[in-house]
């Protein structure tokens, strides 16, 4: 076993020696990036103090099954998008060293202002990463909303600060009975919105077409997977197991991220780009994750998360890959690319499938366990995701058709219709679409290898007296 302190200390170390030795920055990102890739399976939950001082005086990162769950979730799949964009690197080693550590230390931190911090320190590495795109103006939209982003988290904590005296997360939640429901909807609204930028609700996201609309091999992999799961994830910690909210203030909370599933969804259906297509979708996921989070249906919304980050990690690298090979990605000019790329066809095909959630497919269980959720609060809600449902499979199953068949659509299919494009070193991409496919079809035939893990951090998260005997007891 390891201390996941480690986590994120050898990552920030092999960032500074990443500078003073650059010759050597590729081997400390990709050898870094296994250690905590593989290290993330050893370690032990509990609460580890950091700098000698307890909590809630002093700084802690807590282990348990939900953010083990996490760790190991994000730490694969951001090893695999270095795998996956190697050529796109750029010289961003150190900030990709940086933006580990700061994945690695968000999912762990037990105090909302260490959370701030982290907050920080990825989104400065994302502003960095972004722009390699050299979409300028895209970055600077995604840096002012960021920015209004963590200050409205930042007024949101001082807030609690200044009522409860605490910031440490266990300690805030055994005092908020304490506080007045005037300032825990008044803080919770500020925080809400603070981590609702990253998280991509509306009214908070029109910085993603942008980034995620223009991204490469190494930036789509990375914004769709690994910082969208530790976004969702942390608002799964935040307002699913440590604030807890009024009935009103979540249904506000579940309005805002319905209107963000079903207006992405729709906004995908109308798309005629491939990662137009994609980055509609991710937002139309966040929403339906996080609606899941706020209905307290932990089970149905890490399955989700899982289903729709693996598919994402397979789907944005074959989308990038192929906009890297020819300059184009619009979907009437790709149509029956597969049929030169077998094994990406077949992986992209599967993921689709598995996140439109049908059966034989992981998804599949996801999907069954949202409309489960949904129809235990009330009619309105899980309409509203058979809607978007509807939608995403409509637009998904008509993707394929065109990428699988030369020609234009209601023209008999041959190959001299089919497109002159390629895609170029794909052998990476098909080697993980293949196997993440493979995983995806075995979960959904036998899917207890997968779920037994994702039903113990469900119920970590849904279990505050645990949370709180593990950081509080040794005070």
């Amino acid at each position: 076993m390891i201390n996941p302190i480690l986590l994120v200390a050898i990552p920030l170390l092999a960032a500074f020696l990443s500078i003073m030795v650059k010759k050597l920055s590729g081997v400390f990102l990709f050898g870094v990036s296994l250690f905590t890739a593989i290290g993330s399976f050893f370690i032990e939950n509990g609460s580890y103090v950091i700098g000698g001082w307890k909590p809630p005086f002093g700084i802690n990162l807590v282990v348990d099954d939900y953010s083990f769950l996490i760790l190991i979730i994000v730490n694969i799949l951001f090893f695999l998008t270095l795998l996956n964009g190697m050529w796109n690197l750029k010289k961003n080693e150190t900030v990709l060293l940086v933006t580990l550590a700061g994945v690695n230390g968000i999912v762990m931190t037990g105090d909302f202002f260490n959370l701030f911090v982290f907050m920080e320190i990825i989104a400065i590495s994302a502003y960095i990463l972004a722009s390699s795109t050299e979409k300028y103006y895209s970055v600077f939209k995604y840096l002012i909303l960021g920015t209004v982003g963590s200050s409205l988290y930042l007024f949101g904590i001082i807030i609690l600060y200044g009522t409860a005296g605490t910031l440490n997360m266990a300690d805030l939640a055994s005092k908020l009975p304490e506080i007045s429901n005037s300032v825990k909807v008044l803080a919770f609204t500020f925080i809400f919105s603070g981590l609702a930028v990253e998280a991509k609700i509306l009214p908070f996201n029109s910085w993603v077409r942008g980034i995620f609309g223009n991204s490469n091999t190494l930036t789509g992999p990375m914004f769709s997977t690994v910082y969208a799961t530790v976004s969702a994830a942390v608002v799964g910690r935040v307002f699913g197991q440590i604030l807890t909210i009024d009935t009103n203030l979540i249904y506000a909370f579940i309005t805002l991220t319905l209107m963000t599933f079903i207006f992405a969804e729709s906004a995908a259906m109308a798309s005629k780009n491939l990662r137009s297509i994609l980055t509609f979708s991710s937002i139309g996921q966040a929403g339906l994750i996080i609606t899941m989070f706020l209905l307290g249906g932990f089970y149905a919304a890490l399955i989700q998360l899982v289903n729709n980050a693996f598919a994402k990690m397979v789907m944005f690298s074959i989308a990038t890959k192929t906009y890297s090979s020819n300059e184009d990605d619009d979907i009437d000019n790709l149509a029956g690319i597969f049929r030169k790329h077998y094994m990406m066809g077949l992986g992209f095909t599967i993921s689709a499938l598995s996140l439109i959630g049908l059966p034989l497919f992981f998804g599949f269980y996801g999907k069954i366990n949202i409309l489960q959720t949904a129809f235990a609060t009330n009619m309105w809600i899980p309409a509203f995701i058979l809607i978007g449902s509807i939608i995403e499979g409509i637009y998904y199953i008509r993707l394929l058709v065109k990428l699988w068949n030369p020609g234009k659509e209601g023209d008999e299919s041959s190959e001299e219709a089919g497109t002159s494009y390629t895609i170029l070193n794909g052998f990476t991409v098909s080697i993980i679409a293949l196997v993440v496919g493979a995983v995806f079809v075995v979960a959904g035939i036998t899917p207890e290898f997968l779920v037994e893990n994702i039903e113990k951090a469900a119920n970590s998260l849904g279990d505050i007296n645990t949370y709180l005997s593990s950081v509080m007891g040794g005070i």
